[in-house]
């Protein structure tokens, strides 16, 4: 799952969470079910994540047919001449959406965990000034039922509060010690460390601490805090007998610890406002306490349970990329050979011209396969054509292919991350020796490997010159530095070699025929200049500039859509017999989905406009409004030529 949707799932389920909860609690439980019901939510945020570890991942459904490989791959065993092509160095770009999410997420904990030792600093500061006091507090703490009695200290203003884990201690602020209530505070810390509240509390405010974006997670967090006190309170009652003492004592805390720092220790006083005439409610308030509260507990839970469980398959099984882009970290293969390039190439058998929908590496059988990003596997099986195929699905709809495995160590609904092992090259499909057979599909298009931004194919790269790719462009060499002193004398260039007479004859047949293909495209220019508009195009026009406008796009008239998978328009049969050349202009609307619709068609010669209109593999980039988000576009035109040349 990408961060943006693991966010969105966060916040709704926290919100579910505590409505949920909110819901049941205004019933008017008992503090202790009260606190029962907290707790539940707060471990029912966790439980989508902890189910991920367990639960098996939902399967994610690719709807992206398989390409047709040649019936023969020509696939070279032994070495050949070719180039050999170093990884290509990462360049900077700016981090997705899904990358920037995570960062502010963990700058998030970072400041969480900044807070929590900026406040032990203070606890320690707190500590450090607190004067040792002998009140006999044995008789109390044998009430409660503590083993051990902790030491009281006396600190110079703030809330009472108990820390300290080894050696536990009550600290009571001056104002309070010296007072009638200080009994009821001492008491009521001792009732916090009889419940273990020492040691839970932590772990019950740490939901907020890991879902600090969510403010549901932070409520749930505050009632938490609200019911814990209300429970000691009491409890407290109940062990002092006297409820207006108890409550004069609350008052008198709260106006003694006003604006004290905070502190992370469970304070005898919470902060949050409101607070106080909360408890002083719960705790002066005689409330009926309904009935069948176990019925609807249940009822929660079973409702919670099979959510959770869901959300946790989701979480496991929709893995991809983090975010809309995909993020290469890993090359596929340690070392390889590029047989085989994408792009159009005549079938090595029947000699038709095909769409190679992949590239072909070369290599040893056995060789590793990596996982070069994160995604999930969403095919691992034998197929036609393919052999052992692995379909990985990335982000950004992006799929990698991965076919001709002699293994797979990976199945359906596996979470691979980068450098990840997911089979083997072999020659499981039809092939001629082992190599892999590599595919990139975007949005249902097939696109080149060797163009993805940051993809390595492998850290030793050779590009076989029979394999159809480009080899990479070496280095300009330096200019040499120009010589001091006198100017040496040029020397005589070498008188050319005579050529024959039907050289020549060959010769000026060729130059002809080039300048008459050329004289003949010049035309075309001229035609683009000045396009012949029909009545339909004109109104087809003057429609998409409204439209255009209306929805706050002002769109140049000369203004061509960056194109991300060009048109492969086929020439006319008839035009090409009879050597005629043509200029068009296609009018379309361009949606958000890249793909052109409702394309109309211009042409210098008539015989061209059906072919020119289907547009085939034409996909642009698509257009974004005023707000940044992609926009549909009417009356976008791209320029078509039908040149022999």
């Amino acid at each position: 799952m990408s961060p943006l949707g693991l966010v969105l799932l966060v916040l709704g389920w926290s919100a579910a969470v505590w409505a949920g909860a909110s819901l049941i609690c205004r019933k008017q439980p008992s503090p202790k079910v009260a606190q029962a019901i907290w707790r539940g939510a707060a471990l029912a945020l966790l439980a989508p994540f902890a189910a991920a570890l367990f639960v098996p991942g939902f399967s994610v459904e690719v709807d992206v047919p398989l390409g047709e490989l040649p019936l023969l791959e020509p696939v070279m065993i032994t070495p050949q001449d070719g180039v050999a092509m170093p990884a290509p160095a990462a360049g900077f770009k700016l981090p997705d959406i899904g990358t920037l999410i995570i960062w502010t997420i963990c700058a998030g904990w970072a400041v969480r965990f900044l807070l929590w030792g900026i406040s032990q600093v203070r606890l320690q500061r707190l500590k450090a000034r607190a004067m040792r006091t002998h009140r006999p507090i044995g008789h109390w703490a044998e009430a409660v039922g503590l083993a051990r009695t902790p030491r009281v200290f006396v600190i110079p203003r703030g809330a009472p509060f108990l820390a300290g884990i080894l050696k536990r201690a009550i600290y009571v602020p001056a104002a309070l010690i010296r007072g009638g209530g200080a009994s009821e505070v001492i008491v009521h810390e001792l009732v916090h460390l009889k419940r273990g509240d020492l040691i839970a509390r932590p772990f019950e405010r740490i939901v907020a601490d890991l879902f600090w974006f969510s403010p549901f997670a932070w409520w749930i967090r505050g009632q938490l805090d609200f019911w814990r006190e209300a429970v000691v309170d009491e409890e407290t009652v109940e062990l002092t007998g006297d409820r207006i003492a108890y409550a004069r004592t609350l008052t008198s805390a709260a106006r003694a610890s006003r604006d004290e720092a905070v502190l992370p220790v469970a304070a005898f006083i919470l902060r949050k406002k409101g607070t106080l005439k909360m408890r002083l409610n719960e705790l002066l308030t005689e409330k009926p306490r309904p009935r069948r509260m176990g019925l609807a507990l249940a009822a929660a839970l079973m409702c919670a349970a099979p959510l959770a469980l869901a959300q946790g398959m989701l979480i496991k099984g929709a893995a991809a990329g983090p975010g809309m882009t995909v993020t290469y970290s890993h090359a596929v293969l340690d070392k390889a050979r590029l047989t085989s390039a994408f792009g159009m190439r005549k079938h090595p058998k029947t000699g038709e011209v095909k769409l190679h929908s992949g590239i072909d590496l070369a290599a040893p059988e056995g060789t590793p396969v990596y996982a070069p990003t994160e995604g999930v596997v969403t095919v691992a099986e034998m197929t036609k054509g393919y052999g052992n195929l692995v379909q990985l699905m990335a982000g950004g709809e992006t799929v990698l292919r991965f076919g001709q495995l002699s293994s797979m160590d990976v199945k359906a609904g596996d979470v691979v991350k980068p450098g990840d092992v997911i089979g083997k090259v072999g020659q499981s499909g039809i092939a001629t020796g082992p190599h892999l057979h590599f595919e990139t599909v975007r949005n249902g298009d097939y696109f080149d490997p060797q163009a993805e931004e940051g993809l390595v194919l492998a850290d030793d790269l050779t590009i076989l010159a029979t394999s159809g790719a480009k080899a990479p462009v070496p280095p300009a060499p330096p200019e040499a530095p120009p010589v001091s002193g006198p100017a040496a004398a040029p020397l005589a260039p070498e008188a050319p070699l005579a050529p024959e007479p039907a050289s020549l004859e060959k010769t000026a047949d060729f130059i002809k025929e080039a300048e008459a293909a050329q004289a003949a495209c010049k035309k075309l220019d001229a035609w683009f200049r000045q396009p012949e508009e029909t009545e339909d195009w004109a109104r087809r026009k003057a429609e998409a500039e409204k439209a255009n406008e209306q929805a706050g796009l002002l769109m140049d008239a000369s203004w061509v859509p960056e194109t991300t998978s060009y048109p492969m328009p086929v020439y006319p049969a008839e035009a090409a017999s009879a050597g005629k050349i043509g200029a068009c202009l296609v009018m379309f609307d361009l949606g958000v989905d890249r793909k052109p619709k409702n394309t109309l068609a211009t042409c210098s010669d008539p015989v061209f406009a059906s072919s020119a209109a289907a547009l085939p593999g034409a996909a642009f980039k698509p257009v974004t409004g005023p707000d940044g988000q992609p926009v549909e576009v009417k009356g976008v035109t791209y320029p078509l030529s039908y040149c022999m040349s």
